[in-house]
């Protein structure tokens, strides 16, 4: 889609934000460790995986600041430019919103039978993560496709957003059956729970930004 228009320094960005993007969907996946180790009430899981999922946002950055590099080298229509500066940003959100999420829940270990109170709530997060895990699958894929089938690209763009949609049906339901729970345990618990779920739907929201602005280049490059 952008080689057609762009200087041969830029024709590496596309690659770059292929892997860019393979290590925010690892932020991502590493979050069903985080919640199958709080499941198993094992910190040392939990912990271990928001340090590796913080060390997959670090990486992430990294391969960032190398788009941007090359942006700022290729000769491109500036408005365009501007576009993949934006899908570079709201990709890195979704490992930011993912590393926020697990030290969130990492930051500290609520007791045993609090833990066993929130059990059937744990389980209902488990189905949320594995739902985020695939909406960034999804995206992965999209961004994949861009400079080889735009339509297919679109195609994967418009489900994320509707994958999305249902999300927020599943954060509701959760958060409800916190709230019934909020007098059997802790208000740290309480507040870690809910900040937890605020944040895991974070990253399906910085997602679907992604995706947009991946639907807006495609419609301007005549898709």
């Amino acid at each position: 889609m952008w080689r057609k228009i762009s200087s041969f320094p830029l024709r590496g960005v596309g690659d770059l934000l292929r892997q860019h993007m393979k290590l925010v969907l690892t932020s991502t996946e590493l979050l069903r460790d985080l919640i199958e180790g709080c499941i198993s009430y094992n910190w040392t899981v939990v912990q271990s995986a928001a340090e590796r999922i913080a060390m997959a946002e670090r990486e992430a950055d990294d391969v960032k600041r190398r788009v941007e590099l090359h942006l700022y080298s290729g000769t491109l229509f500036v408005g365009l430019k501007e576009d993949f500066l934006r899908l570079a940003e709201a990709i890195d959100q979704i490992a930011d919103k993912s590393k926020d999420a697990s030290r969130a829940l990492a930051s500290r270990q609520p007791g045993k039978e609090e833990m066993d109170e929130l059990y059937e709530c744990h389980i209902k997060i488990r189905e949320i993560v594995a739902s985020t895990v695939e909406i960034v699958k999804l995206l992965e894929r999209s961004v994949e496709l861009m400079s080889t089938d735009k339509k297919a690209s679109l195609q994967l763009a418009q489900q994320v957003e509707r994958t999305e949609e249902k999300l927020d049906d599943m954060k509701l339901d959760v958060l409800k059956y916190l709230t019934q729970k909020e007098r059997s345990i802790s208000t740290l618990t309480y507040l870690q729970a809910r900040d937890f779920v605020f944040l895991l739907d974070m990253v399906a929201d910085t997602a679907e930004e992604a995706s947009d602005v991946i639907t807006a280049m495609i419609v301007k490059s005549g898709a």
